[in-house]
């Protein structure tokens, strides 16, 4: 039973980090479909000829750099979660079967 579980587990960790790293990779297609043009970036700004620095750093953060803040904290937060989840299972597995000698 315990190893089954522990399998379960492994498969479901895989399926999340797959899941989250999938979030990342489509952000940023996503991103170069919408925003750039032959692999350089094509600002979404006012329809001024030349944008002032302060339009490009606003269309670099509203286009680019906030969404792939949030899918890379997102899958960072489900690694740790993963990685935190699956320290405490040594502990867990022990006490179980401590308690199943009793």
């Amino acid at each position: 039973m315990n190893h089954d579980h522990s399998a379960n587990n492994e498969q479901l960790y895989r399926y999340e980090i797959t899941a989250a790293l999938n979030a990342v990779v489509r952000a940023c297609q996503d991103i170069v479909t919408e925003h750039s043009h032959r692999g350089f970036w094509t600002p979404h700004t006012s329809t001024e000829p030349t944008p002032t620095h302060q339009d490009l750093i606003e269309a670099a953060r509203r286009d680019v750099l906030n969404r792939l803040q949030l899918v890379i904290h997102c899958a960072e937060t489900v690694a740790y979660t993963i990685e935190h989840d699956r320290q405490r299972q040594p502990n867990r597995d022990r006490t179980l079967r401590s308690r199943a000698a009793r």
